[in-house]
C-alpha cells in the first residue's frame, strides 16, 4: 500500500506536500498529485512539463536516493509544490547524499535522459546541499510568456537577481529557508 493517498496531502497557501513511499507506483501517484494541485492553482499551461519532470525527480530519486540509504532506515520520499508569483517550483526530497550528475547518455541505453528531460522542461533546476536527512533536487517551472520565472522565487540580492542557481548546491529559500547571499 502507498503512504500518499491524494487525500492525505499537507497543505498551506500556495503550497502542496505529499509523502511518497519507497515504491514504483509512487511515480503515479505524484504524477496525479501534480495535475491535481496545478489544475487547482489554475496553472493548466504547466501541467505537461512539470509532470514530465516530476516523473523523472521522484524515478531519480528511487533509483539513486533511496537505494543508497537503504541501510540506514531511510525515511520516504517527499514531494513538494510551492507557487510564488508567476512560478510554480516542484522539489522531490529523497534521504540519499549523492547529487545529481548531468552527463551524456548513451545512445543505445534505456535510462540516464532524465536530468536532460528536468533541464529542457524546466526554466532552472537545481539540488539542495546534502545532509543528514538527505537532499532536496528541485525545478522551477513558469508559462512562456512571464517575463523572469526565477525572480518569483527569489529575493533580489544587492539588485541583481543570483543566476548562479543553475550550477549551484542550494535549494530556493522557499524549500529549506536557505539563504541566497550563501550561494556562490
Amino acid at each position: 500500500m502507498l503512504s500518499a493517498p491524494l487525500q492525505e496531502w499537507l497543505r498551506a497557501p500556495g503550497s502542496a506536500t505529499c509523502e511518497l513511499s519507497a515504491d514504483p507506483r509512487s511515480i503515479a501517484v505524484a504524477r496525479s498529485v501534480v495535475r491535481s494541485v496545478l489544475g487547482e492553482w489554475g496553472r493548466g499551461d504547466l501541467v505537461d512539463n512539470v509532470v514530465s519532470a516530476t516523473s523523472e525527480l521522484v524515478t531519480n530519486a528511487l533509483r539513486h536516493g533511496v537505494r543508497e540509504a537503504v541501510a540506514a532506515d531511510a525515511k520516504p520520499l517527499m514531494l513538494g509544490l510551492m507557487r510564488r508569483g508567476s512560478a510554480v517550483v516542484c522539489a522531490v526530497f529523497d534521504p540519499g547524499t549523492g547529487v545529481p550528475r548531468l552527463s551524456e547518455p548513451d545512445p543505445l541505453a534505456e535510462s540516464g535522459r532524465g536530468l536532460h528531460i528536468i533541464a529542457s522542461v524546466s526554466d532552472v533546476w537545481g539540488w539542495s546541499k546534502p545532509g543528514p536527512s538527505g537532499k532536496a533536487v528541485w525545478a522551477i517551472f513558469s508559462a512562456a510568456a512571464d517575463a523572469d520565472p526565477v525572480a518569483a522565487v527569489s529575493p533580489r540580492i544587492d539588485g541583481q537577481h543570483d543566476r548562479a542557481r543553475e550550477v549551484c548546491d542550494c535549494c530556493p529559500p522557499e524549500i529549506h529557508g536557505h539563504n541566497w547571499k550563501l550561494c556562490g
